[in-house]
Formats: C-alpha cells, sequence, structure tokens
C-alpha cells in the first residue's frame, strides 16, 4: 500500500494544477511546495502516513459494519431482512440501482444502519487525547496533560441512554409508526464527537447504505444448512465477528 501511495504521490507531482486540487494528495502535495522545507509536518513520509490512515480507517469501519449487517440479515431472513428488501423493493425497485439520495424515503435501512453502528460499534475507542489545561468534566477534575480517551461503546450500551441497549432494535430510530427516521441522538457517536470527529462519517455511512441496499435488492442472504449464525464479537481496535461464517446468496 505504501509503494501505492509512494507512486501515486510521484505522478500527481508532475501533473499538479495551482487551481484545482484533485483530492487530497493534490492539496497536501502543494503544502509541501509551500513550505520548502521549513515545515517539519508537510513532507513527503508524513503525507504516505496520513494517506494509509485514510485507507485503513475507513476500509477497517466500512469492511466490519457491512460484515456485520449481513450477518444479522442472515440470522433473520424473515423479519430484518424480509423488511429491508421490501423498502428496497418499494422505493427502488429493481429496474434501477439504489441510490444515495433514496436515504430519504428508506427510515427502516437507515435505522438498521444506525442500530448496527450502536450495537457493534465498528470502532469502540476513540483516539488517544490530552487536556491541554485543568478541566472539570461531569464532576471529575481533568489536570493540564491527563490522556483522555473516549469509550464509544460504553456510551452505545449505557442503560440511562438507550432502553434495553444489548438488544438489537432498529426501531428505536424510528417515530411511533416506523415512517420516519428520528433526528440522529447526541449519544450516537460510532465516528466520535465534537470537532475533532471523523470527517469520514457521510462518506462511510453512504458506503454502507449502497453496498446494503443493493445486496438487499439482487439477493436474500442465509447462513449455511444446518448452521446458526454467531453474532460474537472479537474485540480490538476494530470489532468484527469472533469468527469467519460463510453466507449463501440466493438470487431473488
Amino acid at each position: 500500500m505504501l509503494d501505492f501511495i509512494r507512486k501515486e504521490a510521484d505522478q500527481r507531482s508532475k501533473t499538479l494544477s495551482p487551481d484545482v486540487n484533485r483530492d487530497f494528495i493534490d492539496a497536501y502535495l502543494k503544502k509541501i511546495n509551500e513550505s520548502n522545507g521549513t515545515n517539519q509536518s508537510f513532507n513527503l513520509r508524513t503525507l504516505m502516513g496520513n494517506a494509509l490512515n485514510l485507507f485503513g480507517a475507513g476500509t477497517n469501519t466500512v469492511r466490519a459494519s457491512i460484515e456485520w449487517n449481513l450477518l444479522y440479515c442472515a440470522r433473520d431472513p424473515e423479519g430484518v431482512q424480509r423488511k429491508l428488501q421490501q423498502e428496497v423493493d418499494d422505493i427502488v425497485a429493481r429496474e434501477r440501482a439504489p441510490e444515495w439520495e433514496d436515504r430519504h424515503r428508506m427510515p427502516y435501512t437507515m435505522a438498521f444502519i444506525w442500530e448496527m453502528l450502536r450495537w457493534r460499534t465498528p470502532t469502540p475507542l476513540g483516539l488517544i487525547r490530552m487536556a491541554e489545561r485543568d478541566t472539570t468534566i461531569g464532576g471529575f477534575h481533568v489536570p493540564a496533560g491527563t490522556v483522555v480517551l473516549s469509550n464509544f461503546w460504553a456510551v452505545h450500551h449505557d442503560p440511562e441512554v438507550w432502553e434495553h441497549p444489548f438488544d438489537f432494535d432498529p426501531t428505536r430510530f424510528l417515530n411511533a409508526d416506523h415512517t420516519v427516521l428520528l433526528p440522529k441522538p447526541a449519544a450516537f457517536i460510532p465516528f466520535s464527537t465534537g470537532r475533532r470527529m471523523c470527517p469520514g462519517e457521510t462518506l462511510a455511512i453512504m458506503e454502507i447504505f449502497i453496498y446494503l441496499t443493493t445486496l438487499m435488492q439482487k439477493f436474500t442472504v442465509l447462513p449455511k444448512k444446518g448452521e446458526t449464525i454467531s453474532m460474537d464479537i472479537h474485540e480490538g481496535i476494530t470489532n468484527i465477528p469472533l469468527y469467519s461464517q460463510e453466507l449463501l446468496f440466493l438470487p431473488r
């Protein structure tokens, strides 16, 4: 991956336009050129590291989320999966591919995606931060220099915030008659919160939505005959299923 990024940066450096940034690499290369070696934050090595982080963070989270989504669909084909397929059939039908704009008319699908991000939080802990000055949070004194680590998993499974937090229930994000997606709750933070939250939140949810709706449009997902789907977790930097499970994709 580093070789790929290095080659891409080398090619981009030869075709930079002063008026257009094609992407993150273009903008960063311009900063390197502007600093002319005077700013240690802007160099090729840092560019490669940042680009690698963008690839890794986005890829792992989306992959894990889609895997959890498909496992749950296979676990409950007559319930949750049937509702997802029905919503796809009603809004998208079979003549075209699902689009991101369809989400506005697909509340159950969006609620399902949100609930999986809450229930099986793909990134259970945030990045390590440090308090710049003495402060008080929730009645606790936090001295300057204290290392601070956000526990997203704990927030997502707090019984004072969520009713039956260890149950999977997409309808918690819907109105009473399940026709409208409610505003995103403050305690729903799979991509962190505040000024330094993940900038890829919208892109990640869009990717999950497109993958999920496209698969629901074309397939019914089932476990292998005689097998039961496990939703147990292998805990780590990214929460992934405890072990690999084979699924059957039956064309609709």
